[in-house]
């Protein structure tokens, strides 16, 4: 993930306040267990990608779907389960097109990257382990 987010670059912010490798916003990050203060742990890879890693399985557990978890990540839970209600359905291939663009390019090259480099396909993957 932090490929697409950031391209590997830890100093990474975007204008709407993503920091990091893994590009997370200020309240997932603390959400999540990092601080901002004194240090800006978003900045930090390994702490990054354990928030990551860990907001990435709270995503998989909330959809049942590595597609839907990586739309959540990449445009806010919020707008897909608005989606998902709008369109009374629990499948990414009914909200995919309705989705910001940004997002519309984001899962499929996350799901690029994960079949280049693992020779895997994004739904053949396992559920997080607990």
């Amino acid at each position: 993930m932090a490929e697409v987010e950031s391209g590997f670059d830890r100093r990474a912010l975007s204008p709407a306040g993503a920091a990091g490798l893994f590009q997370l916003m200020p309240d997932t990050a603390t959400r999540f267990g990092l601080s901002l203060w004194p240090f800006d742990q978003r900045y930090q890879a390994k702490p990054s990608a354990t928030a990551s890693a860990r907001y990435l399985k709270y995503l998989y557990e909330r959809f049942r779907d590595w597609r839907l978890a990586l739309a959540a990540y990449n445009a806010g839970e919020g707008t897909v389960q608005k989606l998902l209600d709008h369109y009374n359905d629990t499948g990414y291939d009914t909200i995919a097109e309705h989705l910001p663009a940004e997002t519309q390019m984001y899962v499929p090259r996350v799901a690029a990257i994960i079949s280049l480099r693992e020779n895997r396909q994004i739904e053949s993957l396992p559920a997080p382990r607990s």
